[in-house]
């Protein structure tokens, strides 16, 4: 698997708010194909705006999407570009992490 797809998978909709705005855009759609057959000038209008209003969010919504995933990209690449620049240190500091983590594990194992 590749480093985009990893990061594809990591940030994927299905796990975010993007999905519930989805969710949020296509039940106000049905709402207004199921109010066409309604009549009236203030129904006319409301649904103008509202048919905006959805255009404008989903507009936004993408580019939330965007720059979230943007984002992702900038820090995998500034964490990758790190480790491959200080790999030592990545190594040392990975150790010592695990090293912290054994022995608070042991202590907490000693207590019982």
């Amino acid at each position: 698997m590749s480093k985009h797809e990893r990061l594809r998978d990591m940030f994927h909709p299905a796990d975010s708010s993007a999905r519930t705005i989805r969710d949020l855009i296509s039940g106000t759609e049905a709402l207004l194909r199921s109010t066409a057959s309604y009549g009236g000038s203030e129904i006319e209008s409301a649904r103008d705006r509202l048919q905006q209003q959805l255009e404008a969010a989903r507009e936004q919504a993408k580019g939330w999407e965007r720059v979230a995933w943007d984002r992702a990209k900038d820090a995998s690449h500034a964490a990758d570009d790190y480790v491959h620049e200080n790999a030592w240190k990545s190594v040392a500091g990975a150790v010592l992490i695990g090293a912290l983590a054994g022995a608070c594990l042991m202590s907490d194992h000693r207590r019982r």
